[in-house]
């Protein structure tokens, strides 16, 4: 078997992170709740959804579009729990997301230019937005889901509102384009029950500005005040600006109480910890910086570290504890998640999560005697390359040639693609529509792409796309998490197929999951809308078998007929303690390997006998610390076929031979092997001292892992 390196997906990194945002409030003397999830906004629209619980598994992308951009990020909780998620991004409009099917619930046109800034109040009823007229748009959200009723809007100035704080439940604070930072009273301070302090807004205030302070000015220009932030106990504003400088405000008396100038260019983004004794600070210039109280008396403050953890600009930050999670999380430029610790910032670790895509973006097919095609994608852009091709009409062998190149017209990014194993048909999911093509080659040495003229598929958005058993059908889950079967040939008049037993089957529970869950675990799946998504599709070699995981946990086998398209229940597998990644059939058409996010377990099932193979009992649990601490999560899994192989033994020339069958795992940053012929045995834990370049589990090497190699070669081990 050949292994071979290629660099071809370098334009299919995530883009730019612009937004953080936690699903809850910071609660230190508790722990953190299972349904704690991080939102990351992109610059190309999209937003992911990762689990710090699970050691920081991506669960769910709610996809973007052409000319769209995140700017802003909000959390709230309707009155039965439910999370509920907003964002903003050049547009006049506040937009709530369906995280079931990721496509908007509700959009509320501002009217008042375009918005830049948003926060929802502590109490979790009100959403403010800062616009481009200067105008502050408040909205009621405690209608429950979909629900952005107006509430009133706050009196207008003449600069743009770029950043928004509140200030307990009955003040917003927002740092404007023309250096000042004004204080609006969004309601009475008595009609939310504020305590003693936190606010002393009146009836007669209500609507109108309360108080205006002013930034330094630079150069004879207007300073821009891009981050705001208030500090739990309301009585300290912080904010950062275009020249640099860290100030911090008496909130009651909107005077000036200290000045820094730590950065040498603009603060973009400004959090602080729950206890309100400590202020982190970042922008272009790269750098962390950690302002602490040193005088709770007098309210003194002093820049007491930075960390240099970014190569590019930092553009938003974000902050979250509790008794078990400790969380500064910063992004920007840079496309890299940091994850640091507040407890820990100036020497403790920090992990990097990757820019390349966590879940996998490539598609491959062909095999030994033809041309291997891969096909990749990044927004609307497809690439298709031929590995190890050769061009007959000039005589030569190619090691990597692109083939071909779509951009489609659709506003919406690609959800996902698929080549079918003949590699005749590619396939491209949006979220408004799936395009069949017919790939045929054409000389010198490339291939026509031709679009099929689908009628059934036009109109119809998916999240993900599999070709059936001989490529005769193609499989859509759609949005709404239904299976759809368009039969490849059919004619335009006849309907999609849905296969409703799929979606129940995975939706639903046996008595032994009912005995094994637990109430947090029911409390996660129903707080979370996409807990019960379909993230995985399987079918086995001969397509008998088709394998169904979904985000929540849950792993469902179907026996599987092409025609008529129909799926029966055989077996849902014991409920996973996290988001299964990725999965594939083995050759012999019975086994399934399961590799989850949260621990990474590598996991093995008898389909026939509806348990763990021996394989799996004995080593799921003893696999190398190295691959199960590895931050980037398992994307994708070929499993080699059983065979035959022959090795010299002895001076008399006997030959021995052996099966051989192993699984390669990869993610954005790694490549692995297992050899599920041998048992592995997990090393003892010791202190490591020094990363190594590569490691086994024993001395046998039937676990070997790949770290991320720095130069151009290729790899050839022969098995």
């Amino acid at each position: 078997m050949d292994l071979q390196r290629c660099r071809l997906f370098d334009d299919a990194s995530a883009h730019a992170v612009t937004a953080l945002a936690f699903s809850h409030a910071s609660t230190p003397g508790q722990f953190a709740p299972r349904t704690l999830r991080l939102a990351v906004g992109r610059a190309n629209g999209d937003i992911e959804l990762w689990n710090p619980r699970a050691s920081w598994a991506p669960e769910f992308v709610i996809k973007g579009g052409r000319n769209r951009s995140v700017e802003g990020l909000a959390w709230t909780h309707s009155q039965d729990g439910v999370v509920r998620l907003f964002s903003i991004g050049g547009s006049t409009a506040v937009t709530e997301w369906d995280l079931r099917t990721g496509l908007p619930l509700t959009h509320y046109d501002c009217d008042a230019g375009i918005v830049w800034s948003m926060q929802v109040s502590p109490d979790g009823t009100k959403l403010a937005a800062g616009c481009d007229n200067g105008s502050v748009v408040v909205l009621d959200v405690s209608g429950g889901r979909g629900s952005l009723v107006p509430l009133r809007v706050l009196q207008r100035q003449k600069a743009r509102v770029l950043s928004i704080a509140w200030r307990g439940n009955a003040c917003v604070v927002g740092g404007c384009a023309d250096g000042r930072i004004r204080v609006w009273a969004v309601v009475a301070a008595v009609s939310v029950g504020e305590p003693n302090g936190t606010a002393n807004t009146s009836e007669r205030a209500v609507g109108r500005i309360v108080g205006t302070m002013r930034v330094d000015k630079a150069k004879g220009e207007d300073t821009l005040v891009w981050s705001i932030c208030v500090l739990n106990n309301g009585r300290t504003i912080v904010s950062g600006d275009s020249t640099g400088c860290v100030k911090f405000w008496d909130a009651h008396q909107f005077a000036l109480l200290q000045s820094f100038v730590a950065h040498d260019a603009d603060v973009l983004c400004v959090t602080a910890n729950a206890a309100a004794d400590s202020v982190f600070a970042a922008g272009i210039d790269r750098k962390i910086v950690r302002y602490s109280i040193v005088d709770s008396k007098l309210r003194r403050w002093a820049a007491m570290s930075n960390r240099l953890l970014h190569a590019k600009d930092i553009r938003a930050i974000a902050a979250y504890e509790s008794k078990n999670l400790n969380l500064l999380i910063s992004g920007g430029t840079e496309r890299a998640l940091v994850i640091n610790t507040i407890e820990h910032f100036v020497d403790g670790a920090f992990r990097k999560i990757s820019a390349y895509p966590q879940a996998q973006h490539a598609a491959s097919t062909g095999d030994d005697d033809a041309s291997l095609l891969i096909a990749s994608w990044t927004d609307n852009h497809v690439k298709i390359w031929a590995i190890n091709s050769f061009t007959p009409d000039a005589g030569t062998k190619h090691h990597k040639r692109l083939v071909a190149s779509l951009v489609l017209a659709n506003d919406e990014n690609i959800t996902h693609a698929g080549l079918s194993a003949c590699a005749k048909y590619l396939a491209v999911a949006t979220t408004a529509e799936v395009k069949l093509f017919v790939l045929a080659y054409a000389a010198p040495g490339g291939f026509k792409v031709k679009k099929v003229a689908a009628q059934p598929l036009a109109g119809q958005g998916a999240r993900m796309v599999a070709f059936g058993p001989a490529q005769k059908s193609l499989l859509l889950v759609t949005p709404e998490n239904k299976v759809l079967v368009y039969a490849i040939g059919q004619s335009e008049d006849e309907e999609l197929r849905e296969l409703a037993a799929v979606a129940r089957g995975s939706a639903a529970k046996d008595e032994s999951d009912e005995e094994d869950e637990s109430d947090d675990e029911e409390d996660e799946g129903r707080t979370l809308a996409y807990a019960g998504n379909i993230n995985n599709l399987a079918f086995s070699s001969d397509g008998s078998y088709l394998a169904v995981s979904t985000v929540g946990g849950r792993v469902t086998i179907f026996s599987y007929r092409t025609t008529p398209p129909h799926a029966r229940h055989v077996w849902t597998l014991p409920h996973l303690s996290s988001t299964p990644t990725a999965m594939s059939f083995c050759p012999d058409n019975d086994t399934l390997v399961v590799v989850t996010g949260g621990t990474m377990q590598v996991l093995q099932f008898s389909v026939a006998e509806m348990r763990f193979t021996p394989w799996s009992r004995k080593n799921s649990g003893g696999l190398p610390r190295e691959f199960e601490k590895l931050v980037e999560k398992c994307a994708g899994i070929f499993v080699a076929p059983a065979r035959v192989s022959s090795a010299i033994a002895g001076m008399n020339g006997d030959v021995i031979e052996e099966p051989v069958n192993k699984v390669w795992l990869w993610g954005a940053t790694w490549v692995a092997n297992i050899d599920m012929a041998v048992n592995t045995a997990a090393p003892p834990s010791t202190p490591a001292t020094k990363r190594r370049r590569s490691s086994a589990a024993n001395g046998n090497g039937n676990v070997v892992i790949e770290p991320p190699m720095t130069r151009r070669r290729r790899m050839l081990s022969k098995e």
